[in-house]
């Protein structure tokens, strides 16, 4: 007996579509192909529906990007141990927004978009600011302060998202023959022990830099 095909799903109607489903299948096209642009065409694929059925979740491009950073995102402000003194929680803020960036490295891409910036970013580092703010600074001060650790923070996974830091140190050895002479004669001394440095231990050293410089900013103004 020839087995019965199954029926043919009508084209917009994928069984049990939701919007976590949805949000399931951009994460994994994030994992899967970090390179490529996150697009409705893309995710619409990846559930079987058609473009148009994942509007029926999200009412925006907007909106779907910003869901699947807070995906991403949600974590961090988990991962801030509320117990502890304010300078360990900037160091779980930043060891945590690093964590989850560098899982989905293409995610940097949709924090900021179109001259837009995604409210579930500015969510993350509200909580930064807060912590900030029991550290005892305010108005223009906590400001600058919150830039710096943002841009930090930042400023590190988006080198080590675009050339991991192995990388970086073999193209910089590679390269040595090439440099002028005075500058080999500077940086291939160097050379034993940037190899040795491991990503995560080298993101520990730039964290405890900083927060032993905030630390000290605190101190000074409450003498």
């Amino acid at each position: 007996m020839t087995p019965r095909s199954a029926p043919k799903r009508r084209p917009g109607r994928p069984a049990r579509l939701s919007r976590q489903g949805i949000l399931a299948a951009a994460l994994v096209l994030l994992e899967r192909e970090p390179d490529e642009p996150l697009t409705v065409a893309r995710i619409a694929e990846e559930v079987e529906a058609v473009p148009a059925a994942l509007y029926r979740h999200f009412s925006s491009l907007d909106e779907l990007l910003d869901g699947v950073l807070d995906e991403i995102l949600g974590g961090v402000e988990l991962a801030i141990r509320r117990r502890a003194a304010w300078p360990e929680q900037i160091r779980d803020w930043m060891i945590s927004v690093r964590h989850h960036l560098l899982r989905y490295p293409a995610a940097l891409r949709i924090i900021g978009r179109r001259g837009r910036t995604s409210p579930s970013w500015l969510d993350t580092v509200a909580c930064q600011i807060e912590i900030l703010e029991r550290a005892g600074l305010s108005g223009a001060e906590l400001a600058r302060t919150h830039l710096w650790i943002t841009e930090t923070t930042m400023g590190l996974v988006m080198q080590e998202a675009s050339l991991a830091l192995t990388d970086q140190i073999s193209g910089a050895r590679a390269s040595l023959a090439e440099m002028s002479q005075e500058g080999r004669a500077r940086l291939a001394p160097l050379m034993p022990a940037l190899a040795r440095l491991a990503p995560d231990a080298f993101f520990a050293f730039a964290v405890d830099r900083a927060i032993a410089a905030l630390v000290d900013l605190v101190e000074s103004k409450a003498r």
